[in-house]
């Protein structure tokens, strides 16, 4: 949507009718002609405002490359004006919105364009910062050919590009202790359609001939057949604290745990397990299990939306959904544990018998980050690191797995020991 032309007198239109009514003023006081002389250009450039003359008039195309990219991807605009009347000087200001970085080029452009012609620039763009960016303001500024008169117009369209945290590859993910019905990658215990080797027993009527292992059956003269382990999916919640964040602007607990949740989403749906998403802060939003590309894109969706909301309301699961939290899923809860009221939903979940992972965001890490060395900070430090520790060893004491994890390591090689970890510890269970 176009706003209308306004127009003005520019600054020089006002330096020339005042040196004007100068020039006559003391030329008729003093009585010198030089100075009324003087003062007929002026007049003559500022008689073109008396004359009515129409607004210039254009067409203007805004578009970018993308409408999603992800943290620190490049976006180019390309505006396009092409005048239908005259346009003796016009600056044009492409969008930039707050929190995105001009890589290249210019976001204005200067042009001067007859009847027909049509002018184009384009500039790149980084978008560091997750969320939704409009794109939509374009201001066009065109003055008449002496630069006394001035047009101004602002188009307003909605041009929204969504930023996604960026993810990371991972292979290392925790594998939940049950599984569903439906195909998937985690090898059954049971027997079946699969492809992982089981058992060799006796052929019996209507065993497939695909199943006959050759080599069995030559060597013990009768014919046997090969069982298999059926391969299963699994239902993964991820569970991300939006309660509280510490760290600077844009790499906070808050951005850490955003992107590992992004980047465990991506993974497991991958496997084919159906994944869903809780946000318990101020407001608690959901998005029900799934698989699938789609279910990607609503996951996403909601992650880039993740901010912390101030409140001194206590949220529980009991707004949840019974659907959204399947009863034999994995739970893997994200969180700086900053606020104990996360701790307190957590270890619910823990009693009512959810498979339940906890990924601490340090929140020690993010903050020692950005302070400068001294005796001070250290020992403030060490002092948060034991208060830390002191309330990971509640979740240990009722068996939960929890994965310390500074956010300047790659989350693979953190997930790599705590797997094992995690698999000795259900093995002595």
């Amino acid at each position: 949507m176009s706003g209308p032309m306004i127009g003005q007198v520019t600054p020089l239109g006002l330096a020339l009718l005042t040196v004007a009514a100068w020039a006559v003023s003391l030329g008729v006081l003093s009585a010198r002609p030089e100075l009324l002389l003087a003062a007929v250009p002026a007049a003559l450039v500022l008689a073109s405002l008396t004359l009515r003359r129409p607004a210039p008039d254009y067409a203007l195309t805004c578009e970018t490359s993308a409408d999603r990219a992800f943290e620190d991807d490049a976006v180019t605009v390309t505006v396009t004006v092409t005048a239908t009347s005259a346009l003796p000087l016009g600056v044009v200001l492409g969008p930039l919105p707050r929190d995105v970085e001009l890589v290249s080029g210019q976001s204005r452009a200067v042009i001067a364009l007859p009847p027909g012609e049509t002018a184009s620039f384009s500039y790149d763009v980084r978008c560091p910062v997750r969320g939704v960016h409009d794109f939509g303001l374009v201001i066009v500024q065109v003055r008449d050919r002496w630069g006394v008169r001035s047009w101004e117009r602002r188009h307003v369209e909605p041009r929204l590009i969504h930023v996604y945290p960026r993810t990371t590859p991972l292979r290392s993910l925790p594998r939940p202790h049950r599984t569903q019905t439906s195909a998937g990658d985690y090898v059954s215990r049971g027997l079946g359609a699969g492809i992982e080797p089981g058992d060799i027993r006796q052929f019996a009527p209507g065993d497939a001939i695909r199943q006959v292992n050759w080599r069995a059956s030559l060597r013990l003269g009768t014919l046997y057949v090969t069982q298999h382990h059926r391969e299963h999916n699994a239902d993964v919640v991820l569970m991300l604290d939006t309660l509280a964040q510490v760290g600077p602007a844009h790499e906070t607990t808050l951005d850490f745990g955003v992107r590992a949740a992004a980047s465990l989403a991506t993974a497991y749906l991958a496997r084919k397990d159906r994944v869903g998403l809780i946000n318990v802060g101020g407001t608690i939003d959901w998005v029900r299990p799934g698989s699938g590309r789609v279910q990607y894109e609503r996951l996403a969706d909601t992650l880039l939306r993740a901010t912390v909301v101030f409140t001194y309301v206590t949220k529980n699961l009991a707004f949840v959904p019974p659907r959204v939290l399947p009863p034999h899923a994995l739970v893997i809860a994200i969180t700086s544990l900053l606020d104990p009221r996360f701790t307190r939903t957590a270890l619910d979940l823990a009693a009512r018998g959810f498979d339940l992972v906890v990924i601490e965001v340090s929140p020690v890490d993010v903050t020692r980050a950005t302070l400068p060395s001294s005796p001070v900070n250290d020992l403030a430090c060490r002092f948060w690191v034991l208060d830390r520790r002191a309330r990971l060893d509640e979740f240990r004491r009722h068996g939960i797995p929890v994965l310390e994890w500074n956010p300047s390591e790659p989350l693979e090689s953190a997930l790599a020991t705590f797997g094992r970890q995690r698999a000795r510890l259900a093995h002595a269970g």
